[in-house]
């Protein structure tokens, strides 16, 4: 399904979402310095909160051609730890984790994004917090957001390189969490993709990235190039039943992840201009946060990927990496950090 067939209700959308920007400066929203991360997770990505209660933390780790992609484990204090090194499994080049969820038995699944020919989805399975087995659900797929629902991986790809349409594709894609080594076309004769667009944005493309449920089941989309954010109805087959814009955001904030919390308030991460917004359940937007370019040592948002409602508290990763133009970050650097906004 094209961007440009919301095209009127899009417009429609963008006014409406328009009501915060005179008033952002009342609602922003302190940050605070929630966690320093080790040398080897220069580049933080995803979360998801463990059986234990902890948080799991993927790094990525696309700053360091020499570090693993590795998974940390967070407590509420903010302590770290290691978990588990994301295996190689007879590849030469190293496993990129980027979205992870859990499923109810415990078990991590894990975007291991490596490109089209080497990416996979992975499901790894824990023995007393030791990495016990890796499996392969699907390969020749390039993953990046990643759901766990009802027995269901979802995941984006943000860019579909094999599909020669105008604009750039992106599309989610849908697996039974049983399934493994499925091997993919990535292109739109998948028939596992549920759901594909093009992204109107010329100068940014990329598409669809953050992915997340609501309560009663409605699956959500940000496409990243456009800040178009999607509301898709599933039927208990996967079809998508109905599709709209839920809200719009300024293009040149990127959302990356997204997440909601218990009332259905769903947070969102502006990558390229350092931003957090809030669209809360009456669909009105709200900008919570907005930095200029930094290092992230005491806590600013720098270059957000994801994000994560936990013990009240909004926790951000900071991927410090990408830059050019559009984008505020001007360089990687140390601290690693992660961020946390108070929702109270």
């Amino acid at each position: 399904m094209k961007t440009q067939k919301y095209k009127y209700k899009a417009i429609s959308v963008v006014l409406s979402s328009l009501i915060f920007a005179g008033s952002a400066c009342a609602n922003l929203q302190p940050a605070k310095l929630f966690a320093n991360l080790p040398s080897n997770c220069p580049t933080p990505d995803a979360f998801d909160i463990a059986p234990n209660g902890n948080l799991t933390l993927s790094c990525v780790n696309y700053a360091d051609k020499n570090s693993e992609g590795e998974l940390l484990s967070i407590t509420p204090q903010g302590v770290v730890s290691h978990l588990a090194t994301v295996p190689r499994l007879n590849e030469k080049r190293k496993s990129n984790p980027m979205g992870i969820a859990y499923g109810p038995d415990g078990e991590l699944y894990v975007a291991d994004a490596r490109g089209v020919k080497n990416g996979r989805i992975l499901k790894l399975t824990f023995n007393n917090n030791k990495l016990a087995s890796t499996e392969v659900i699907a390969k020749g797929i390039n993953p990046n957001g990643l759901r766990y629902h009802n027995g269901y991986i979802y995941i984006t790809q943000l860019v579909m390189p094999k599909v020669k349409t105008k604009n750039n594709t992106s599309a989610i894609y849908r697996f039974k969490a049983s399934d493994r080594n499925i091997k993919v076309t990535n292109t739109l004769a998948d028939k596992q993709i549920i759901f594909s667009t093009e992204t109107e944005n010329a100068h940014v493309k990329f598409g669809l990235d953050g992915i997340a449920f609501d309560k009663q089941g409605n699956l959500f989309t940000a496409n990243l190039g456009d800040g178009i954010v999607y509301k898709l109805t599933l039927n208990n087959n996967g079809k998508v039943t109905s599709k709209s814009i839920y809200a719009t955001v300024p293009a040149e904030a990127r959302v990356d992840g997204i997440a909601f919390d218990q009332h259905d308030n769903l947070y969102l991460a502006g990558f390229g201009q350092n931003q957090i917004f809030k669209i809360d359940n009456k669909q009105t937007l709200t900008k919570l946060a907005d930095y200029p370019d930094n290092d992230g040592s005491n806590g600013q948002i720098d270059q957000p990927a994801d994000l994560i409602v936990y013990n009240n508290k909004l926790i951000i990763s900071n991927f410090d990496l990408m830059k050019g133009k559009g984008i505020r970050n001007t360089k990687h650097s140390k601290p690693y950090t992660l961020s946390s906004i108070n929702l109270d």
